[in-house]
């Protein structure tokens, strides 16, 4: 199933289109490039959950607001449900993640999770992906951001949670694909200096885990470094934080400056050729005149 090309943007989630012209290279810049957005899908899912976890980050960090944190905090979850009840921590079966969505606060029947859940799962693998879980649990905001940006009216039921609202799936990887136009080298950076902090947090964490679990002084060892990491200040977790709100503020303020300029132009230009059009017809005038 093949998405449409990217649309003009809105006001409300801030002017929308490719950063490639506009942001310095990042991780992300491969998403920016052609292709379809199933194409670009293809490649985000072959990520690990981190990895696709900020991507979905850069693209509705300003729509998910202060809410932003429970996005990796999901990402924490769906790895340590995906280990506890199957072979994979990076990635779910069907049954999995029905199960993994009725747990996280989106009740629906068996039948409704199993549709729901089968429409999502948008290469047809019989596997779910952390962002294709993210594009269920997430897409009645992502579908009123979609709306919003092409200033139409939703032909979906948008008002409740979404329960049991399928095939919908080129309209929320057109709207993952398009990115806010706000979202600044600095910010990206801030969101890739968390997602690698959080990352070698966790593997630090595993390592810890893995030795002790094998007993002995090692293992009792690395227990008890297991409790003062747990338990430490996460000072640098924290500070990231505080760049990355840093960052969004200042993003939020560009945006505004730019849509004022841009309102600006637009004004002067079609001042300019209104009299650029007057100036022509009275030229136009003068020369019958001559003629005479």
């Amino acid at each position: 199933r093949l998405c449409g090309a990217s649309r003009p943007s809105h006001s409300a989630r801030g002017p929308r289109r490719a950063m490639a012209a506009l942001a310095a290279p990042s991780k992300g810049a491969k998403y920016r490039k052609g292709g379809s957005p199933l194409e670009k899908f293809e490649e985000l899912i072959k990520e690990d959950p981190a990895e696709q976890c900020e991507f979905f980050l850069k693209s509705f960090i300003f729509v998910l607001g202060d809410d932003w944190k429970a996005v990796p905090a999901l990402c924490t979850e769906f790895q340590k449900h995906a280990k506890s009840t199957g072979e994979s921590e990076t990635i779910m079966n069907h049954i999995q993640a029905a199960d993994f969505l009725q747990h996280h606060g989106l009740t629906r029947t068996g039948l409704e999770r199993k549709k729901e859940v089968e429409d999502i799962d948008q290469n047809n693998d019989g596997k779910i992906s952390f962002i294709e879980y993210l594009l269920l649990h997430y897409k009645v905001m992502i579908l009123k951001e979609y709306h919003k940006r092409l200033g139409t009216e939703p032909d979906e039921d948008l008002s409740g949670a979404g329960i049991g609202l399928t095939g919908i799936g080129p309209q929320l990887l057109d709207e993952l694909f398009t990115l806010p136009h706000g979202l600044s080298p600095q910010l990206e950076a801030a969101l890739e200096d968390f997602t690698n902090e959080k990352r070698a947090r966790e593997n630090r964490v595993k390592d810890l885990e893995a030795r002790a679990a094998k007993g002995g002084v090692k293992g009792m060892a690395a227990k008890n470094e297991l409790i003062i990491l747990e338990q430490a200040d996460q000072t640098e977790m924290n500070r990231i934080e505080l760049t990355l709100a840093a960052a969004k503020r200042k993003a939020n303020r560009t945006s505004g400056e730019e849509a004022l300029n841009a309102a600006k132009k637009k004004d002067e230009d079609a001042a300019k050729a209104d009299a650029d059009a007057r100036r022509a017809k009275m030229k136009a005038r003068a020369a019958m005149f001559e003629k005479k």
